[in-house]
């Protein structure tokens, strides 16, 4: 019943704020019109909770549509497209598909193999998230597109410079994903050939992006065109991969420290972000401590990439994390503060961290279960 409950509720958030959107700002129904249009979808996805109680997996799909319906507006209306009401109705009636029938299945499957773990409020969570995320990265990319002269820039550089840029892209890409594979394999060839997938993804990436970069160079294809349908695609998986990565943050900290090592490396980017400011004051008579927030930032990435490593030693990181995190707030701010913050809850995460060690298993995940019964000693044949 409380599961319910809080499905509901999930529900009457999502359809409260996505009404209010379609019927205020879509349909230009002022504050009365999305009152009433946030006010009528609650209820509709509510009802729709109770309907489809015995068809979960009927409910599972209309839940990830409902998260996902306003993401898809937010790309098919924005100035990127510039189809207006028209391209938002499209683009959240698309997006819902698509995460009605593709994301459920993925996410699915990788709950199942435990490379994912949903919470509680995993829908309001891919609707807040993805919403944000999605129209964040659209303004992003908008202001870069226009502020930054990428056409003469793709010109003025020589082709052959771009090609080996993609190339020693690919090759960094091929080894980093070899040397992880190398964890899990006893000799090198094993993990070169387990890692045949993603280094064909590299491949395929690396010569689409020479395609490109030749198309851009000779004037056969203009950046600003290209970006018209690349930046609302990148918008849309932005959106779709910030909310994602903290179910894969929960499961990955399950044998890893994973998720405090991230808020730690959010929190020294930010004590970084001070450092690198007053660098240039560093070397002026009377300096003090201005040099304390560069290395700071510097030492909580390598101290939170040390803990993900050496999960053994999450207790003496975790608890170096939160030393310097507190030095940040000397010299740095602590990171205009909120790096600081971050810097000491993900050093508490790391050091308090309960997950089962590394070394208990060959992999990062646990093996299948037998599908035999364990053999005992009243069993014959």
């Amino acid at each position: 019943m409380m599961r319910k409950i809080v499905e509901m509720g999930q529900m009457t958030a999502i359809g409260a704020l996505t009404g209010a959107f379609i019927s205020g700002i879509v349909v230009r129904g002022g504050v009365n019109g999305a009152l009433w249009g946030g006010l009528l979808l609650a209820v509709v996805l509510s009802l729709l909770v109770w309907f489809f109680s015995n068809r979960p997996t009927a409910m599972v799909r209309m839940k990830y549509g409902a998260a996902a319906f306003l993401p898809g507006m937010l790309v098919g209306g924005s100035q990127w497209v510039s189809l207006g009401a028209v391209g938002a109705v499209v683009g959240g009636i698309a997006s819902s598909v698509l995460a009605a029938f593709l994301a459920h299945d993925i996410i699915e499957k990788q709950e199942e193999q435990g490379r994912y773990i949903r919470t509680r409020f995993h829908y309001i969570w891919l609707f807040f998230g993805g919403s944000v995320a999605t129209f964040c990265a659209l303004n992003a990319f908008f202001a870069v597109e226009q502020a930054v002269p990428w056409q003469t820039w793709v010109r003025s550089i020589p082709m052959v410079v771009q090609t080996s840029v993609v190339l020693a892209v690919v090759l960094l890409g091929s080894v980093i994903c070899v040397g992880w594979k190398k964890r899990n394999a006893e000799t090198w060839q094993q993990a070169w050939t387990s890692a045949r997938r993603p280094r064909g993804v590299l491949v395929v990436g690396g010569m689409v992006a020479i395609i490109a970069a030749s198309l851009f160079h000779y004037g056969f294809l203009s950046v600003h065109t290209a970006a018209r349908f690349v930046g609302p695609l990148l918008s849309y998986a932005f959106g779709w991969m910030l909310p994602c990565a903290v179910g894969y943050l929960l499961a990955a900290n399950r044998r890893r420290p994973v998720l405090g090592s991230v808020l730690a490396m959010i929190g020294a980017v930010f004590v970084l972000i001070v450092g690198i400011s007053v660098f240039p004051m560093l070397l002026l008579p009377g300096s003090g401590l201005m040099w304390a927030g560069l290395v700071t930032g510097l030492v909580m990435i390598v101290l939170a990439i040390l803990s993900i490593i050496k999960p053994q030693s999450h207790v003496v990181l975790g608890s170096f994390l939160i030393l310097a995190s507190i030095l940040s707030f000397v010299g740095a701010a602590g990171g205009l503060i909120i790096g600081g913050i971050i810097g000491l809850l993900g050093g508490a995460l790391v050091a308090g961290w309960n997950g089962r060690q590394a070394g208990e298993t060959d992999s990062d995940y646990p093996p299948p279960a037998s599908p035999l019964p364990n053999r005992s000693s009243t069993m014959t044949g």
